[in-house]
């Protein structure tokens, strides 16, 4: 189906196996929507200008491939929105988006992708993706370049991989992961960026930030604890907050055990904070200067034993680490454990527990 114009609809409707629908609108205030059951079936929708496609997809095999571009004069195209829904197995979902666009994938079942691309080009970008999986080996690969971009990605099943990249200002990413194997990496690259990662057992978490007053907060604990995870951030600018959290719950249940985090921090007045419990590892490094009014910190909490604990603040004054590795042990049962502080510059303090 080709249109050309303004005010166009396309509506395509099929059942069957093998199917196939190609939708193509040049112009102005375009709808399209697809309706695919059974196997085999494939979906492809390019539209211009003011844009809302919708693809429905039930069976195996299913591929939808939806390109909504930008008007590249004023008026500006001010709001694309996709949506495509995919059930069954083998499912593939690739969206390409300019200017205020609103993407929503949501695929069920074994072997999904979806990837998303709102990288503007001409005009203001307000973009927003929302990926949805559930089952096993999903990948969703999100990228945002411009202003006020959100991404959620939810995952639920074994062995997910959810990438974002988000370039620009107030930009704001969410990912929650359930299950084993499971690995995400954030990308953000300008100012009051925030990101949210949520893990269970044996993830991987990697956070990029550059900027100022930049936000990451990696959680790595479930209702059977934290284990085997790994947390890595990286944080250039000033005013940056990381906080990584693999302690299993300890406080009331869980265990925590083999995880280990890494903070890198670049900049002035950053404040680290990593929780674990038995048998992990945390490094946190500092470079930039503190005062003793806005100090760096760093706060490292251990819950019981064969921790190890690295912490590392160059420059400036006032700088602050606390390392506590008898949290959960009034006792003092904590044992066999290892912390290392080092700083430079005047009037700094550490603490050791």
């Amino acid at each position: 189906s080709t249109t050309t114009g303004n005010d166009n609809t396309s509506n395509i409707t099929q059942t069957g196996d093998g199917q196939t629908a190609d939708v193509t609108q040049n112009g102005d205030d375009n709808t399209s929507d697809v309706d695919q059951s059974n196997l085999d079936n494939t979906a492809t929708v390019d539209q211009d200008d003011l844009n809302e496609s919708t693809v429905d997809q039930s069976g195996d095999d299913n591929i939808a491939d939806v390109n909504q571009a930008g008007n590249p004069s004023p008026p500006e195209n001010t709001q694309n929105i996709s949506t495509i829904s995919q059930s069954g197995d083998g499912n593939m979902a690739t969206v390409d988006q300019d200017d205020r666009n609103i993407s929503n994938v949501d695929q069920s079942g074994d072997g999904n992708t979806a990837n998303v691309d709102q990288t503007g080009f001409v005009g203001f970008d307000d973009n927003d993706s929302d990926v949805q999986q559930s089952g096993n080996d999903n990948t969703a690969n999100v990228a945002q370049n411009g202003d006020q971009n959100t991404s959620l990605v939810n995952q639920e099943g074994d062995l997910n991989t959810a990438s974002v990249d988000q370039s620009g200002t107030n930009n704001d990413s969410v990912i929650n992961q359930f299950g084993d194997s499971n690995s995400a990496d954030v990308t953000q690259s300008g100012t009051d960026n925030v990101s949210d990662v949520e893990q269970d057992l044996e993830n991987t978490a990697t956070v990029d930030q550059s900027g100022e007053r930049n936000n990451s907060d990696v959680n790595q604990t479930g209702p059977s604890g934290a284990n085997g995870n790994t947390a890595g951030v990286t944080q250039s600018g000033n005013d940056n907050v990381a906080t990584v959290n693999q302690d299993g719950g300890v406080t009331p249940n869980g265990i925590s055990i083999d995880n280990m985090a890494t903070i890198d921090q670049s900049g002035d007045w950053n404040v680290a904070t990593v929780s674990q419990d038995d048998f992990n590892e945390a490094t946190v490094t500092q470079t930039g200067l503190g005062t003793a009014l806005d100090p760096n910190t760093v706060t490292v909490t251990q819950y019981d034993n064969d921790d190890v604990a690295t912490a590392e603040q160059n420059g400036g004054e006032g700088n602050v680490i606390t390392i506590d590795q008898d949290m959960n042990c009034g006792s003092g049962c904590g044992t066999f454990n290892n912390a290392t502080a080092i700083q430079t510059g005047t009037f700094n303090t550490t603490t050791i527990t």
